[in-house]
């Protein structure tokens, strides 16, 4: 035993040596000697620590997940991957986990994974769009309401009517509500815009005529 307690030291030593911040490549191999002379204070758990806080990326995720697989290792350490790949677009899922490979109930998981991301992240950005666009009506009206084709039936004082909410299908499908946003947008583009290019606030950050249809979609999306 103690023979290989000492060849497990000297392969540990050699391993960190080689990185010193322990890769993952690192703590594979240490995972096996753990395993292989069954020394799981010293060795194992630093390990399972180790990936826990390790930062998951692209090229390393599905390597945690196969070791995590392997040796049965902590919730936490499957957490980080599964947080990972369901906040990855579509495409780089796939370039990331090799699809065409995967059995029907992982592709599933993986899959169901980044929809329920999706859709969590609708829930919780719809009350902030809105709340923004009611903001900026209201900054408007305060700033040049004058010049706005303000819908008399449904804004008062720039703000929507009591018993209304600025995100119902009653706004959205108003004509006289998407007059008021186009007026606000003509308003904002000044004398000399390009009606051919959108109006931009920094990088492709932009709105332009087709904000209701923006917001009708949006609905549309949120209410499923």
């Amino acid at each position: 035993m103690a023979c290989s307690t000492t060849i497990l030291d000297t392969n540990v030593e050699e391993s960190r040596r080689e990185n010193e911040d322990e890769s993952v490549e690192n703590v594979e191999h240490l995972l096996m000697l753990s395993d292989e002379y069954q020394v799981k204070e010293l060795i194992f758990n630093p390990c399972v620590e180790f990936l826990e806080v390790q930062p998951k990326t692209k090229e390393n995720v599905m390597k945690i997940l196969a070791l995590a697989d392997l040796y049965n290792l902590d919730k936490a350490v499957r957490q980080g991957c599964d947080d990972l790949l369901k906040n990855m677009k579509l495409e780089t899922l796939s370039e990331t986990v090799p699809l065409q490979d995967l059995d029907k109930e992982k592709m599933q998981y993986y899959l169901t994974q980044r929809i329920e991301r999706l859709e969590a992240f609708l829930d919780e950005l719809y009350p902030q769009f809105f709340g923004l666009l009611a903001c900026l009506i209201w900054q408007f009206h305060e700033a040049r309401g004058k010049g706005v084709d303000w819908c008399t039936h449904h804004f008062s004082g720039g703000t929507v009517k009591d018993g209304l909410d600025i995100s119902s299908s009653v706004i959205r499908e108003c004509s006289s509500c998407c007059k008021m946003l186009k007026s606000m947008l003509n308003l904002t583009s000044g004398r000399n815009w390009d009606r051919n290019k959108f109006y931009r606030y920094g990088g492709d950050s932009h709105f332009d005529d087709k904000l209701p249809s923006v917001m009708k979609d949006f609905s549309n999306y949120k209410s499923g």
